[in-house]
C-alpha cells in the first residue's frame, strides 16, 4: 500500500535519507518540516486541502515540542493518520509514553532501510 508521508525531524540529512527511503519504495513524501510547530501549521494545511496526509513520521526530540507533544497534536489534526515515532532514545520510559499516546510504530534511529520499510508496511 502506498501511503501520503509528512517528516518531521529535527536533522534535514535524516529527513532526506527517509524521504529517498520511502519514494524508492512507491510512498510519497507530500511535506516535511525540522520544526515541529511549523509542522504542525503544515499538517493543519493539508488536512483542509486535497493531498491527505495518512502517515506521519516523527523525531523524539525536536526544538520547541518535543515528538510526544507533537504527536498529541497530529492526533486531533490527522485523527486517521497512522503514526510513526522515530528516534535514537529507545529507553523503556520512551517506549511506555509511546504505547500511552497509541503511536502505531516505533523506529530506533540508526535503522537500515529495510527496518523503516517493514515497520511502515505493519501499517496496512
Amino acid at each position: 500500500m502506498s501511503r501520503n508521508v509528512f517528516v518531521i525531524d529535527a536533522a534535514d540529512f535524516m529527513i532526506d535519507m527517509i524521504r529517498m527511503i520511502l519514494e524508492g519504495a512507491g510512498h510519497r513524501v507530500v511535506g516535511s518540516e525540522t520544526d515541529s510547530l511549523k509542522a504542525l501549521a503544515r499538517l493543519k494545511e493539508l488536512a483542509s486541502g486535497d493531498a491527505a496526509v495518512d502517515l506521519v513520521l516523527v523525531d523524539l526530540h525536536m526544538p520547541k515540542l518535543d515528538g510526544f507533544e507533537a504527536i498529541q497534536n497530529i492526533r486531533t489534526i490527522l485523527p486517521g493518520a497512522k503514526v510513526l515515532l522515530v528516534s535514537a532514545n529507545s529507553a523503556r520510559s520512551v517506549a511506555l509514553r509511546a504505547r500511552e499516546l497509541k503511536v502505531d510504530g516505533f523506529v530506533v534511529k540508526p535503522f537500515e532501510p529495510d527496518v523503516l520499510l517493514a515497520e511502515v508496511s505493519k501499517l496496512d
